[in-house]
């Protein structure tokens, strides 16, 4: 079977007439290299269940907040893979990519889930991806306010541009099957660290004084308790009703894996003090806790209002539809 990634190259009579062109003075290398490649931008495709205009527009506003973090540009690349090749619903693919494709896919997944991202098949050579595939929940969809739904998308767009996702040897194997071997992770004693010199480079600027960037047990978010609020911590989702920073540790980590990037288009970040989120949070006094009549649709829907999780029986939001084992805490098995 021939490979899934190649690039598709220039028809001859478009070369003759770019080789003229360049001999005469009147395509100068940038143009040039702009025939190959250009500006870094994330198509998202919507499949599955239908989005209202709000939602689609947050969709859009997040991928274009992602693809501005990105200064190098994007190498159009020949995308072959059958119906489902990476995610279960994927259409065939059969088409030349002239900017990073992500499908997003809305459908019901478990309660506790905002949404998945991964990358899917990686070139050849820089082991980046050719394109990648998000799974939204679309259960409590329709109560996520739309800050919550925009830092949910700007956290998994990231994932599938592989931070997060592509930290570990053994997910970094080319679409030719030929591995990268490189690792980003080290485990010291139970305590995985983030160890790529970029991003570990932004953390001791920052005052980290640990022999990496801590990592939650998954290695592919950023430790909670030692970030709390940045956009690919573990403990993000906690910070609800905000779009939580993009810090100089996700650029390093971006970086790392081999793009250059627009610092500008990161976010002012710093670490807490003594690991308390509260000395880099400080919360609204007297925030109200929106409780719906009937219960929270889910529990996603229950900490986008910045509910105390797990719910009580008899506490207001409480549903017992959210109480799998009915042991009157609902929502109890949060991510």
């Amino acid at each position: 079977m021939p490979p899934l990634f190649t690039v598709r190259p220039l028809p001859a009579l478009a070369r003759r007439l770019l080789f003229l062109l360049a001999c005469a003075g009147l395509l100068t290398a940038p143009h040039a290299r702009a025939a190959a490649s250009a500006a870094f931008t994330i198509e998202p495709r919507l499949l599955g269940r239908t989005l209202n205009a709000a939602q689609r527009a947050t969709v859009q506003e997040a991928a274009a907040r992602v693809s501005a973090l990105i200064a190098s540009p994007f190498v159009p690349v020949r995308l072959d893979a059958p119906a489902g090749d990476c995610d279960q619903g994927l259409p065939r693919l059969r088409e030349t990519a002239r900017q990073f494709v992500v499908f997003v896919i809305v459908k019901n997944l478990e309660d506790d889930l905002y949404a998945t991202g991964m990358p899917c098949d990686l070139r050849d050579g820089s082991f980046l991806p050719m394109y990648g595939t998000i799974e939204l929940n679309s259960d409590g969809l329709n109560d996520l306010p739309r800050a919550d739904l925009l830092d949910t998308m700007i956290h998994e767009f990231l994932h599938t541009l592989g931070v997060g996702t592509l930290w570990e040897a053994e997910y970094r194997v080319s679409v030719s099957g030929d591995p990268d071997g490189r690792t980003f992770v080290r485990r010291v004693g139970r305590q995985l660290y983030y160890t790529g010199p970029r991003a570990l480079a932004a953390y001791r600027a920052l005052g980290g004084r640990e022999v990496g960037v801590p990592l939650d047990p998954d290695a592919g978010h950023w430790a909670g308790d030692a970030v709390c609020s940045e956009i690919l911590s573990g403990s993000a989702g906690e910070f609800t009703g905000r779009v939580n920073p993009v810090s100089p540790l996700t650029l390093g980590a971006l970086e790392d894996l081999g793009y250059r990037v627009n610092r500008a288009a990161g976010a002012p970040f710093r670490l807490p003090t003594g690991r308390s989120c509260a000395t880099q949070v400080t919360p609204k006094p007297g925030a109200p806790q929106a409780r719906p009549p009937a219960g929270f649709s889910s529990c996603a829907a229950a900490r986008a209002a910045g509910a105390t999780l797990p719910l009580r029986r008899g506490q207001p939001g409480y549903r017992p539809e959210l109480d799998g084992d009915r042991d009157g805490l609902a929502c109890e098995n949060r991510p």
